[in-house]
């Protein structure tokens, strides 16, 4: 008994001890006491890796519905995903390419009295669309379907059709759609979430609703957490197992096989860096997705966001909102150099290693005014007209001291200038702009 007793403590010591080491490889992720050229980093296995789904990237951000005189809005997650399913098993044909030089013919050609309409923050590309989604597009003419971009597609309940629409060019992609209807409504009609009343700005022309009355949002508090930097590292090299690590300063390299990624601790900033071989009409919001849907689910919902040229952003969104900080944080930027002689191009990725993780209950709320009030006020600021574009709600992240806290505020951003700004930030660049 003796002896058995003795086995038994030695094998419970011995498995009390392991567990104190797997946690810590799990929780800790050492990467070794040695630095420099020949430190391979291989603790992170690539298969236990878990990918987002292009669908989930670029779901469309907002739904709009015009019925009986009414505009309203949603950014609920929830019902434009319900919305683009029933698309996905729609069938569409008949497209026709269309670019309208007259502002007033492209306005009536787009009128809507009944019907809905999905819509992003930037252009995205048709081919893209239909190649995420699964879809079978059928257009009249063979040819046409190449490089056609689009920011919103409306659907006209009364005529069954389809439109994908580039708001920049003037240009509609118009066809014909075979759906479930019935089912459609049925979706907008048991929306759990509050629509938002909306109006159209009478003044002028314009492709955007605004709110008709203030709005009352939530304020919300998460605790934060800093990423391991494995997780970038597993997500973004070719061969994780064989990267090398050399972290003699304070800030930490990674490199292998011509890739490369830097660890800024004090910005707390994570910055990658690989050259791309590429045929010259690649696409660039999917080629960036590729890399982007590595990170898996550890920053919550990530959503294609904008993209200027050859600059894309993919945002963290809350509650169908995107989060805008002072700094990195909430936002995965992805700029891509012009392409070379020899077919490639270079691409760099910046996200920071923070993300907000755990939601704290609150029933703290915001009240904003409306966004066509921001508009005349902007306008009465001597914002420029041509150079003022969308207004959209957001949330400011706010750290807080000495806590792993995170406060989430809406505010109105606004497009201006192709640059998103806040409107508290904004009205203080055109106020000292004007007293100077």
């Amino acid at each position: 008994m003796r002896i058995s007793e003795k086995v038994i403590r030695v094998g419970l010591i011995l498995m009390i001890a392991l567990s104190f080491y797997f946690s810590y490889m799990i929780w800790l992720n050492p990467t070794g006491n040695s630095s420099g050229n020949e430190d391979t980093d291989t603790t992170v296995n690539p298969s236990v890796q878990t990918y987002k789904q292009k669908s989930d990237l670029f779901l469309p951000l907002y739904l709009s519905w015009q019925e009986d005189g009414e505009i309203k809005e949603t950014n609920s997650e929830t019902v434009v995903r319900a919305i683009q399913e029933e698309i996905n098993q729609s069938s569409i044909s008949d497209l026709t390419v269309k670019a309208y030089d007259d502002e007033a013919d492209f306005a009536k050609a787009t009128a809507l009295t009944q019907g809905i309409s999905l819509s992003y923050y930037t252009s995205f590309y048709l081919e893209d669309y239909e190649e995420t989604y699964d879809l079978d597009l059928s257009f009249n003419d063979k040819g046409e379907e190449d490089h056609l971009p689009f920011r919103r597609i409306q659907f006209d309940l009364n005529a069954h059709t389809i439109q994908f629409i580039d708001l920049e060019k003037n240009q509609v992609i118009e066809g014909s759609i075979d759906w479930d209807e019935a089912q459609v409504k049925s979706l907008l009609a048991d929306n759990p979430r509050e629509w938002t009343e909306m109006q159209q700005d009478d003044t002028e022309n314009s492709n955007q609703f605004y709110t008709k009355d203030t709005i009352k949002l939530k304020k919300y508090s998460y605790y934060s957490s800093t990423q391991s930097q494995s997780l970038f590292r597993e997500a973004f090299f070719n061969s994780p197992k064989d990267v090398k690590i050399n972290d003699d300063s304070v800030d930490t390299y990674y490199y292998q096989g011509g890739q490369n990624m830097t660890v800024l601790q004090d910005q707390q900033l994570v910055k990658f860096e690989t050259t791309i071989s590429e045929s010259e009409d690649v696409d660039l919001a999917m080629l960036s997705a590729d890399y982007i849907k590595r990170l898996g689910n550890n920053f919550g919902t990530i959503r294609y966001f904008d993209q200027q040229d050859k600059h894309l952003e993919y945002r963290v969104f809350v509650e169908g909102y995107p989060v805008f900080s002072s700094g990195s944080q909430g936002v995965i930027n992805v700029t891509f150099s012009d392409s070379g002689q020899t077919g490639s191009r270079e691409m760099a990725i910046s996200a920071s290693l923070n993300a907000i993780q755990v939601p704290i209950p609150s029933e703290t709320e915001v009240e904003l005014p409306s966004s066509l009030t921001i508009k005349q006020n902007l306008l009465a600021a001597g914002a420029e007209p041509d150079q003022l574009g969308q207004i959209i709600v957001g949330y400011q992240w706010g750290e807080i001291k000495d806590a792993p806290l995170v406060n989430l505020t809406p505010e109105w951003y606004i497009n201006y200038d192709a640059q998103w700004i806040s409107y508290d930030n904004l009205m203080e660049k055109l106020t000292e702009r004007e007293e100077n």
